[in-house]
């Protein structure tokens, strides 16, 4: 009887992950890539203070710095990922037609993405360091608080505008 029920709860993982797939791969690249961006952070938070005083630089390089290194992380794992969607399976050409959609979909997504990240961080850490929170300390929660806003953000994105679907099939 326990086999049973262990295979079925196999097989519906299996389908959801078969389903999900893409989604669960995006999802990870972006937090692989937050969390380097966040450590970034936290490193540029507690190393500015000593170089100046003013929290809207502290904030602003705080933020610049975690985006950067975030981005360059997500690209190359996105790559990495999602290569055998735009490359030919015999020819290991590129496929520049799905590589479009993929890049005008994601760079949608990834921009609402970014803009609710990196604006709602700012603002948070800024009004917390006026509030008179160590540096570390306000970085830590304005990234908690505007990663969170942001993943629900491009996953119902995402879903909305159908990243990994393409309108024809090519191969």
């Amino acid at each position: 009887m326990k086999g049973k029920a262990g295979s079925k709860i196999t097989n519906y993982l299996t389908k959801f992950y078969g389903k999900y797939a893409s989604i669960i791969s995006l999802n990870k690249n972006l937090l692989l890539s937050g969390l380097v961006g966040f450590i970034v952070s936290l490193i540029v938070a507690y190393i500015s203070p000593k170089y100046s005083t003013n929290d809207f630089t502290i904030s602003t390089l705080t933020v610049v710095a975690g985006f950067v290194s975030s981005k360059v992380i997500f690209v190359i794992l996105f790559h990495l990922d999602n290569k055998e969607k735009y490359t030919k399976r015999f020819t290991g050409k590129l496929n520049f037609e799905i590589i479009k959609q993929i890049a005008t979909k994601m760079i949608f997504a990834d921009a609402i993405f970014d803009i609710i990240n990196n604006v709602s961080r700012f603002f948070i850490l800024l009004e917390l360091l006026r509030m008179e929170y160590q540096p570390i300390q306000a970085a830590t929660i304005a990234s908690i608080i505007a990663s969170c806003f942001s993943y629900l953000a491009i996953n119902l994105i995402v879903r909305r505008i159908h990243v990994f679907r393409f309108r024809k099939k090519l191969f």
